[in-house]
């Protein structure tokens, strides 16, 4: 079964044609993610990579710069059959267009050379893109995924949306707004139930729910050992992780602590530090995620509720995170309070 487009009017603030002009001619296509994807990127990139199929461009490579570490990723890129390429195996100049899908050029989380080119940008995170941007953009912060752009994409395109296709989108949009509980619009919902009655429902059970090694668990128990509450803000440090995706997946994980507004978790990867905050009824997450960042000379930035960045390491570890720990404090607002261990 596949959704068409019949039923689907085309909006007045519609950029297909405009994304269609701008990559449409090309016979090479780089489709770039950020440096450690998440499925609603995953998703975004493969639903692009078809679009361009559908249109006749003969060949579309989705990339990205680090690699995918939550077995929930893995699991999606293998089950789906996804095909990815590393961006350190590409040369962008054996490309006639480049697109970036769930990022944003010249961030800190992809990449991309700056004195690269970039044709066509699609994102759900805000952005001040300039009026003179030299390349087509399509950013809505409205969007709770990137995926749910994409979808719009393909409906009104007229693309076919076979089971899998529509199981990673559904699996992106999903993920992204943590099951329609954060930053869910409209049009989320809208394509959340549309793709719900194509999309493989087995092949989801077993994205997410994969097998997991060892090191997971090791994870949670670090995770635990560490979180303490001031107030009603949580934070954890996970120490040096193996993949920087952990850290948001911590982030998400001890923020149902019943007592918590806000979760922060941190930790050491590549000489950097990463950082992960989630709120619940706070719509700040993004502007504090942004102050934390370029407060140590990093980058960081988000939704109102989910957000994230990291900061480079330019001294010892352990007195850098306490100076971080420090101005997290201040930052929001309990500093003074005592910490609670969770354990």
């Amino acid at each position: 079964m596949e959704i068409c487009k019949k039923n689907l009017k085309k909006s007045r603030d519609s950029k297909l044609d405009g994304f269609r002009e701008a990559v449409a001619q090309a016979s090479s296509v780089l489709i770039l993610t950020h440096d450690y994807p998440d499925p609603d990127c995953i998703a975004s990139a493969f639903g692009l990579s078809e679009l361009l199929a559908f249109w006749g461009v003969p060949s579309a490579t989705i990339s990205f710069g680090g690699f995918v570490g939550r077995a929930e990723n893995r699991a999606m890129i293998r089950f789906l059959g996804i095909k990815t390429v590393p961006f350190v195996l590409t040369d962008t100049a054996d490309y006639d267009k480049i697109v970036l899908v769930d990022c944003y050029p010249g961030r800190g989380n992809i990449s991309l050379p700056p004195h690269v080119e970039v044709h066509a940008v699609i994102d759900h995170h805000p952005a001040d893109v300039p009026e003179d941007a030299p390349f087509f953009h399509d950013i809505r912060p409205d969007c709770g995924a990137a995926a749910t752009i994409v979808a719009s994409y393909l409906i009104e395109a007229g693309c076919p949306i076979p089971p899998k296709l529509a199981t990673a989108l559904f699996n992106g949009i999903k993920t992204d707004t943590s099951g329609m509980r954060r930053g869910a619009g409209d049009r989320d919902i809208e394509f959340y139930k549309r793709l719900f009655d194509i999309m493989d429902h087995r092949l989801l059970s077993e994205i997410e729910n994969p097998d997991r090694n060892v090191e997971f668990f090791r994870t949670i128990r670090e995770a635990a050992d560490n979180t303490v509450c001031c107030g009603n803000v949580g934070y954890t440090h996970l120490g040096t992780v193996a993949a920087p995706d952990s850290i948001a997946e911590m982030a998400e994980f001890f923020h149902c602590w019943e007592k918590l507004e806000w979760m922060i978790c941190t930790a050491v990867f590549k000489n950097q530090i990463y950082f992960s905050i989630r709120s619940n009824s706070d719509n700040s997450a993004g502007i504090r995620a942004e102050r934390l960042a370029t407060q140590f000379g990093g980058s960081g930035g988000g939704h109102t509720k989910a957000a994230a960045g990291r900061i480079p390491i330019d001294t010892d570890v352990t007195i850098m995170l306490d100076k971080i720990v420090y101005f997290i404090k201040e930052l929001f607002g309990v500093d003074g309070m005592p910490a609670e261990p969770l354990l």
